[in-house]
């Protein structure tokens, strides 16, 4: 998500990052991520070779945001609709599908894997991030 306004979080310590996204195909993109031994889930692989994650062939930078859905104001949880309306109001807009395969390059030290809590199963990883961006499906 792009942030445009410095004070939409006054009270609140937010993860901000510039990444550098573009200028790979996605063959590149997918190459690079094993040279770095980055595991790549299931959904991670339906992503990357649906037709219409596609990749910009120029490089460019964008900020992220990262927040909780508690940050939104969303105590209890919220329905994806709710976040992405919220995240709207604040000055919020939804990434681009590439992002995620950028931002896991530029983030190499990410916990990573299962836990082998089975309470976790089927749940994100600790240390993961859920990137805001078009539904495909």
């Amino acid at each position: 998500m792009h942030r445009e306004n410095e004070d939409v979080y006054p009270n609140r310590l937010i993860g901000i990052r510039t990444v550098e996204i573009g200028g790979l195909t996605k063959s590149q993109l997918i190459q690079k991520m094993q040279e770095h031994s980055i595991m790549i889930n299931e959904y991670g692989e339906q992503l990357l070779t649906d037709n219409r994650f596609t990749t910009s062939d120029k490089k460019y930078s964008l900020q992220t945001v990262e927040l909780t859905v508690s940050d939104l104001g969303f105590r209890d949880g919220a329905t994806t609709d709710q976040i992405f309306i919220r995240a709207t109001e604040l000055g919020l807009e939804l990434c681009p599908l590439e992002l995620g395969p950028y931002l896991r390059l530029q983030y190499l030290d990410q916990p990573e894997g299962y836990s082998g809590d089975a309470l976790q199963r089927h749940q994100a990883p600790t240390g993961s991030i859920t990137i805001a961006s078009e539904i495909l499906t």
